[in-house]
């Protein structure tokens, strides 16, 4: 089978992605580049590593996996800086610090649990990142079916309504439904009690930073009719998880 020009050799693939836990825990900086100065770093992880313990404790990834990988990235850095494995990921300022930057944050992750409450929670104000990593799968579902002011990527969604688009979405996803699904209806909770039923909030912030928005509706209407819209098809569409033993 010929391959195309363009498509990135498999185990090419497999290397970039096997440092994607390192790569969202850095991705605060990558425009900037990592501070070397610890006391930097740490004021603007803070949040992050917040968010990766909250996603962790969510069957997420683990944040040994993450502090893992940060000291592979700095094995790597060390040898070959421009290793494919690595891009994305922003080095430390300067670039020749970057392998020791890498090993700090890496075990500052790890010892997060014994630091002080004020270290962890002082900080009260949720960053972005630090939202964004609640919400994996509408991060990707928001954007396609429903995008920012009612304009979605997919041209099957242009002009149709929310319940069309719902059902698009389950309609795409079945017969995996049971596997895709629940964890979308999940995060429709959470974002519901998360930003307390504030439209504004909610609108700002899904439309800014997922470049998702709720269609023609509000999200305090959307969200729980996505919800359940979810549930009803699994209830009608397919078996229970855990039926009764005869």
């Amino acid at each position: 089978m010929n391959r195309k020009k363009d498509q990135v050799p498999l185990h090419e693939l497999s290397e970039y992605f096997s440092l994607q836990g390192a790569r969202t825990a850095l991705a605060p900086f990558s425009t900037t580049g990592v501070p070397s100065d610890p006391h930097e770093w740490k004021k603007a992880l803070t949040t992050t590593v917040r968010g990766l313990y909250y996603a962790d404790d969510g069957a997420g990834r683990s944040h040994h996996e993450i502090s893992s990988q940060l000291l592979t990235a700095a094995d790597i850095f060390r040898t070959d800086p421009g290793a494919r494995a690595l891009k994305n990921i922003p080095a430390a300022v300067p670039p020749e610090r970057t392998p020791d930057v890498y090993r700090a944050i890496s075990a500052y992750i790890v010892d997060w649990p014994s630091l002080s409450y004020e270290e962890k929670y002082g900080q009260s104000q949720m960053t972005a990142h630090e939202i964004a990593l609640r919400f994996p799968r509408f991060s990707q579902v928001l954007p396609i079916y429903f995008g920012q002011d009612g304009v979605a990527i997919s041209d099957d969604m242009q002009f149709s309504s929310i319940e069309e688009g719902i059902a698009m979405i389950i309609d795409e996803t079945h017969p995996r439904c049971m596997w895709q699904l629940p964890g979308l209806a999940a995060e429709s909770y959470e974002a519901l009690a998360l930003f307390q039923n504030d439209e504004d909030a909610m609108d700002r912030y899904f439309s800014q930073v997922f470049g998702g928005g709720s269609g023609r509706a509000d999200f305090v209407d959307f969200l729980p009719l996505l919800a359940r819209s979810i549930i009803d098809h699994l209830a009608t569409a397919h078996p229970p998880v855990w039926p009764k033993e005869d």
